[in-house]
């Protein structure tokens, strides 16, 4: 098994896994907003899952292009 094969899943994984939370989050406090809700918190929650979201699909792009670096490098 090759060593770095098993981090890139894992990053890749673990970035997928941040963007559902992230969905899951904005979803959540648009429908509270929805909903008549005026807690600020929902606001401040739909900040934080945009900036997660785009954290997270930052680390797979990242993660594509060091994958396309290796493969530029063994061939």
């Amino acid at each position: 098994m090759d060593v770095s094969s098993v981090s890139t899943n894992n990053a890749t994984s673990t970035a997928i896994e941040g963007l559902k939370k992230a969905q899951n989050t904005l979803q959540n406090a648009a429908q509270n907003i929805a909903g008549g809700s005026q807690d600020p918190q929902d606001i401040v929650s739909m900040s934080q899952a945009a900036t997660s979201f785009k954290a997270n699909a930052a680390v797979i792009r990242t993660q594509d292009e060091m994958s396309k670096t290796l493969l530029d490098i063994k061939a």
